[in-house]
């Protein structure tokens, strides 16, 4: 039940967010890489593989932060004589805040402070653009999801709140797969499917399932540390 609210809550993201966001880069590599002969099942194919990068990318994530930040909680607890479960109960309180956090940035798309080179990108995005080959889709949409995003943060976020890697990467591959269908529909498409009205109301509904989900983490380390 838990990941059906947050496949919804991905996909009204997607449809308030990552269509305005991430749409320039659909947009830029349509008018880049695909030809006015190229047939529309290489261009439905490119659209599937740019959307697989980005999957593929943001379970990487979710694996790499998974196994880093519960490592770091063991090396912690025995450095600190915790018992692992008190110690997890005040990181879930703390991650339960930068969820909030992130969602209250969302909602006043307030720019992420966490951030990247963007020569990095620029030059890897200026280098993907000019090969036409069906890997390239793959391989943009590998760099896209590492993008600094506050939405992918949150999931992140979430992801680590999780008891076991299985759960994490499911959290991740939620975002991936619920964000999958409006981002191949708008490059399908090539244009903005959605009013600015309902983006507003999306975007509205999203921050509220955000906030639930920020406020049951924080509850789940409240009770760990014995005070809920």
């Amino acid at each position: 039940m838990e990941l059906t609210f947050l496949f919804l809550n991905a996909s009204l993201m997607a449809l308030s967010h990552c269509v305005g966001m991430c749409g320039g880069v659909v947009l830029a590599y349509c008018q880049s890489k695909f030809a006015p002969q190229t047939p529309l099942r290489i261009q439905l194919c490119a659209h599937t593989l740019y959307n697989l990068g980005r999957v593929s990318m943001y379970v990487l994530v979710g694996f790499l932060a998974f196994l880093g930040f519960h490592g770091l909680l063991e090396v912690l607890a025995k450095a600190l004589d915790l018992p692992r479960m008190r110690l997890q109960g005040g990181v879930l309180v703390s991650v339960g805040v930068l969820m909030a956090l992130f969602a209250l940035g969302f909602l006043l798309r307030l720019k992420s402070p966490l951030g990247f080179s963007g020569g990095f990108f620029t030059k890897g995005f200026k280098s993907l653009f000019s090969t036409p080959s069906l890997p390239s889709f793959y391989a943009l949409g590998l760099l896209n999801g590492l993008l600094p995003c506050g939405m992918v943060y949150w999931f992140v976020l979430n992801a680590l709140a999780r008891p076991n890697l299985a759960s994490a990467l499911e959290v991740m591959l939620v975002l991936g797969l619920a964000t999958f269908a409006p981002m191949f529909v708008f490059g399908a498409l090539f244009g903005n499917f959605l009013s600015s009205k309902w983006r507003a109301w999306f975007q509205k509904a999203a921050f509220m399932l955000l906030l639930g989900f920020a406020g049951h983490t924080i509850y789940m380390g409240a009770k760990m540390l014995g005070h809920a």
